[in-house]
């Protein structure tokens, strides 16, 4: 039985902590946050068992997805304890709930759209080092790992996410040898600048919806962009209740003079979504 290194009412209780939290002495796997995720032999085995038995995929731009309805059944089913925040997120019906879970099983609009971009512009990744930052599913990583990209990180605010989500989405799409190529980090930003490393590409979907987390964001921005690098974020124009929106983040970029932002798509129809091109200005880099 697939268990998403999870165990189900069925199974034994020893099962219930994958093998890498055992031997750190967490007991869940929300205890990891603001620390890394490594892929483990179970990961590999459970998505063996899952191709196995026939398990449905979804299919979004040819990337085949773990089914979502499956993984919050395993959610649902775990005991007091596990995977408490996604459950309230489940219970609750919620996309986000600020500081517990922040959306990662749900594939946002501008994420296809970003996507689409990526490749009716035959983005170059080839050789280059890609953070996918705020990655729910995986797929804009994933895109870079299929473009040839030397490495992809992934990171999302839940570890249940990139343990459940992220890592089987990964292991489906590419050959056994991606585990060398990606590395997965939990957290909030404030807690990621001692892991994260430099990189060529930031991908980012979705995530000025609140602005209190703007400073955070930008900081990632000035601290692991390359000094060539190329930042794509991918945003509707306004965030209506929360009060996020591009032309406050813009703004808040261009405080500084180190940014040169330039918008390289906008939807035509529907909520008005944008893409933000963000590079270092010619000053900084010399």
């Amino acid at each position: 039985m697939f268990k998403f290194n999870f165990s189900s009412e069925n199974q034994d209780e020893t099962d219930t902590i994958p093998d890498d939290l055992k031997s750190s002495g967490k007991t869940s796997i929300q205890e990891t946050d603001g620390q890394e995720i490594e892929i483990s032999n179970d990961h590999f085995q459970n998505m063996k068992q899952y191709r196995d038995s026939g398990s449905s995929t979804s299919l979004v731009r040819d990337f085949h997805l773990v089914d979502l309805k499956r993984v919050e059944e395993l959610i649902a089913s775990q005991k007091s304890g596990e995977c408490e925040s996604l459950k309230t997120a489940i219970q609750m019906n919620s996309d986000v709930i600020s500081g517990v879970y922040e959306g990662g099983l749900k594939i946002w609009e501008c994420t296809l759209d970003l996507l689409d971009y990526l490749n009716k512009e035959s983005v170059q990744f080839d050789g280059l080092d890609v953070l996918d930052l705020g990655c729910g599913a995986g797929l804009l990583g994933m895109h870079a790992l299929r473009k040839g990209a030397q490495s992809v990180h992934f990171q999302d605010y839940n570890a249940e996410v990139l343990s459940l989500c992220t890592i089987p989405n990964v292991i489906l799409n590419n050959n056994p040898d991606v585990k060398s190529k990606t590395k997965f980090f939990a957290g909030d930003w404030d807690s990621l600048h001692h892991k994260l490393k430099n990189y060529d590409i930031i991908l980012t979907s979705e995530t000025i919806y609140n602005p209190e987390n703007y400073g955070k964001l930008i900081t990632i921005f000035e601290e692991m962009v390359k000094e060539n690098g190329v930042i794509y974020v991918a945003a509707k124009h306004f965030y209506f209740g929360v009060g996020g929106n591009v032309y406050e983040f813009e703004k808040l970029l261009r405080q500084n003079e180190r940014w040169n932002t330039s918008i390289c798509f906008c939807s035509t129809e529907g909520v008005k979504r944008e893409i933000l091109k963000i590079v270092q200005s010619a000053d900084q880099n010399h």
